[in-house]
């Protein structure tokens, strides 16, 4: 034996030599279909060998000791570390994620990797992550979305995950009650008037540095309000055409209606609306500004202006809902400067039993008639408005 190492006794899978420490080291020399294994094993006595020579002679090409399967674990290991979740979130966007989903699952993903940090998520159990939960008052079934979606891609983009190690396959996604479903939704014409008027922006510097003292950039925000408020639209639709993801079209001839909208729907299927000189002008502001300011701000400008109102915070998201209620309660439909018929008017002369029916034949419209709200949204700040030749030249 080289190496100065003297057997010492025999066991029944091979033999044994005394270690520098004065411990037993168990070699197990075997002959398996032609081939001669020799495997320093790391048993602390000989019932501990015994069991590992069982272990490899069930499978002696796949066998690994104690320390190799230790090592092999661990250079395997799945993190739920900054450097994965970057790499889901850039497949998010590759994919066509809004910006402001993507943000979204990496808040819920940054909590989920601050509490299981460098834990391997393949002994992470059902138990480990309802504990978590539990410790969240907020937002439950968005961190389960978040972490399902990210370790299903692990499994079928990264091959990093099986399905028998990933334990978010058991986290059931809770049948949410929103708060809003238990509150009246929306809000009043006057309610939106008055908030639009106390969007102002404040004076702020960076470290108390003279140099930095800037203004916030709230028109952005106004323009986001007016776009919700007066179309009724979408926060991701809004976001989709800040970026240049929609067509606007100045109308040549132009009466209450200024221009036109072309923009995916939320439903996946492309949209046409018609929008008025106000609206026209947010849009065009916010697509030079190259996209919508982000939730944060959103809220935090919304935020100080509802408390300087003495009012509860406003939603977003609830203006399309509010949109339904105005145009169900005092809506006017305007029609282009051309004219044009209502759509029940064209289904009861051709026969159509539904407007639906009729809408599906001329959905293809090139100007679609606009639903006018009583709502006036004012702001000292705000830039006039271009007259409509002006607009349409630009």
């Amino acid at each position: 034996m080289g190496s100065g190492k003297v057997w010492t006794g025999k066991w029944q899978g091979g033999r044994t030599f005394t270690a520098k420490d004065g411990r037993p080291v168990y070699v197990l020399r075997k002959m398996v279909a032609g081939r001669t294994y020799t495997v320093h094993l790391d048993a602390r006595s000989e019932t501990e060998a015994e069991a590992e020579l069982a272990l490899f002679m069930r499978d002696p090409e796949g066998y690994r000791t104690k320390g190799e399967a230790q090592k092999l674990k661990q250079e395997s290991a799945v993190y739920l570390d900054a450097p994965t979740v970057g790499r889901y979130l850039d497949f998010m966007r590759r994919a066509g994620t809004t910006p402001r989903y993507v943000s979204s699952v990496g808040f819920y993903l940054a909590a989920w990797a601050e509490a299981f940090s460098g834990r391997d998520l393949r002994t992470v159990t059902l138990q480990d992550l309802l504990r978590e939960l539990n410790r969240q008052p907020t937002a439950r079934k968005n961190r389960v979305t978040a972490l399902k979606a990210f370790c299903a891609w692990l499994r079928e983009e990264e091959g990093t995950l099986t399905v028998a190690e990933d334990a978010t396959i058991s986290l059931k996604v809770p049948v949410s009650r929103p708060e809003k479903s238990v509150r009246e939704k929306g809000y009043s014409i006057e309610t939106i008037e008055r908030l639009y008027r106390a969007i102002t922006g404040w004076e702020f510097t960076n470290f108390d540095q003279e140099a930095t003292r800037r203004v916030t950039d709230v028109q952005c925000v106004r323009d986001v309000l007016c776009l919700h408020a007066k179309t009724g639209m979408h926060g991701t639709e809004i976001e989709r055409l800040a970026q240049g993801d929609g067509k606007v079209t100045v109308l040549k001839e132009p009466g209450e209606i200024a221009a036109t909208l072309r923009f995916v729907h939320k439903s996946g299927r492309v949209h046409v609306q018609s929008i008025d000189r106000q609206t026209l002008a947010a849009v065009q502001r916010l697509q030079t500004r190259g996209a919508a300011p982000v939730d944060s701000h959103i809220r935090r400008v919304v935020r100080r202006a509802c408390k300087s109102l003495g009012m509860e915070l406003v939603r977003f998201g609830e203006l399309r809902h509010s949109f339904v209620t105005w145009a169900s309660e005092c809506g006017q439909e305007v029609r282009p400067k051309s004219g044009g018929l209502p759509l029940a008017a064209i289904a009861a002369v051709v026969g159509h039993t539904s407007p639906a029916t009729t809408k599906r034949f001329y959905e293809n419209v090139a100007v679609p008639p606009m639903i006018k709200v009583p709502l006036r949204l004012e702001h000292p700040e705000d830039p006039a408005v271009l007259p409509l030749k002006a607009a349409a030249a630009s």
